[in-house]
């Protein structure tokens, strides 16, 4: 049988730098290495049209995100009105092909694709109005407090039109649970990455790191957080990530042992996972799977982190847990004087099979070509 397949991405998932689209690009790349001819459907707001998703896809087709502000006041969550778009819908129903929708974002278009007996599925990147009201807490400002609130209500309401897919290809252990109750038809794919193999490096590094979008305020949080601990402590740690804020840049800076590095290239990025001695990765929303933690885990040597960031239990033995400031920094001290060693590196090969791309590919290809 031929593997055609249509997917429908909230976003250009070139170039792939954050967790949504790491995702989205690395499951085209490995569904393409299986045999499958894609036909990819994109919503353009701030990224351009690139050439190199044709390497992978039979077609690519661009659309238009709306951004009217009159969007808001509709009953429909935001996120899945403003990617209405009756061009898409029409392009989906000119074949028979099976279709994978990433995320509730593009779900809209579900009722209408079942009605003409298309099969359809859903990739939940998160439980997306406890993802919403994570980010609420997280904000400082008041009007976008408002809106995550909405939205998350919106979405909660909106969510029953999933029951609607053949299969909801869910990212975390906790969100399949969370799935496969309320609707039934979960299937547990972890998320796809750019890893091929476990490559820590062996040894000690001699300092700690902290990664991640830089203007997200979950993550300015996370990065404010670890400022505060680290500043009673010698030990050297790095905040790297992408369009940092000024009020980071601006504490940051008034700690001689923390240093910031705003937008490094996935080189220099690449080259701080591997030589730091701990990757310390705090978040104080408990959603999906938060794919730094992947990276750090199988590029680079210790990772301390809290309860909410390791949901997964396949993880948590590979990891150091803090909670409390006073374990935070017991554990920072502790850590940094132990080296990373060929039994450590064995447990992680070990857990690494569990997200092989490839393997979750294949999880796919036998829901939707059954």
């Amino acid at each position: 049988m031929s593997k055609r397949l249509h997917i429908v991405s909230f976003d250009v998932p070139i170039p792939a730098d954050y967790g949504g689209v790491i995702d989205v690009f690395y499951k085209i790349k490995a569904l393409h290495s299986l045999g499958c001819s894609i036909h990819l459907h994109c919503f353009k707001y701030g990224r351009s049209e690139d050439t190199t998703l044709l390497s992978y896809c039979s077609k690519v087709t661009y659309y238009k995100r709306k951004t009217n502000p009159i969007i808001l006041l509709k009953a429909t969550p935001y996120v899945v009105a403003s990617r209405v778009n009756n061009k898409l819908l029409e392009n989906l129903l000119k074949d028979n092909y099976p279709v994978l929708l990433e995320g509730l974002h593009l779900s809209w278009c579900l009722p209408a694709l079942v009605l003409k007996r298309k099969r359809v599925f859903v990739r939940a990147h998160n439980i997306e109005h406890n993802y919403y009201s994570g980010l609420r807490l997280a904000e400082t400002s008041w009007w976008r407090k408002v809106y995550f609130a909405l939205e998350a209500r919106k979405l909660k309401k909106y969510e029953g039109i999933l029951k609607n897919a053949d299969g909801i290809f869910s990212i975390s252990e906790n969100d399949h649970a969370y799935f496969s109750k309320t609707y039934g038809n979960s299937i547990l794919v972890p998320a796809f990455n750019s890893l091929d193999r476990v490559s820590s490096p062996l040894g000690k590094g001699d300092f700690a790191l902290y990664h991640g979008n830089l203007s997200v305020a979950e993550n300015i949080k996370a990065a404010l957080f670890l400022v505060n601990i680290f500043k009673d402590l010698s030990i050297p740690l790095i905040v790297a990530g992408k369009s940092p804020s000024y009020k980071l840049e601006k504490i940051i800076s008034s700690n001689k042992h923390i240093a910031l590095i705003a937008n490094p290239s996935s080189s220099k990025l690449n080259e701080l996972i591997e030589n730091a001695q701990l990757h310390v990765l705090p978040t104080f929303q408990a959603t999906g799977i938060k794919l730094k933690l992947l990276t750090a885990l199988f590029k680079g040597r210790h990772c301390l982190v809290n309860q909410n960031m390791v949901q997964e239990n396949t993880l948590k033995a590979l990891t150091v847990v803090c909670e409390s400031d006073d374990q935070w920094k017991l554990k920072i001290k502790e850590y940094m004087d132990v080296s990373f060693d060929q039994q450590m590196l064995s447990s992680r090969e070990v857990k690494f099979t569990d997200y092989d791309s490839k393997n979750s590919a294949e999880k796919i290809i036998a829901a939707v070509f059954n």
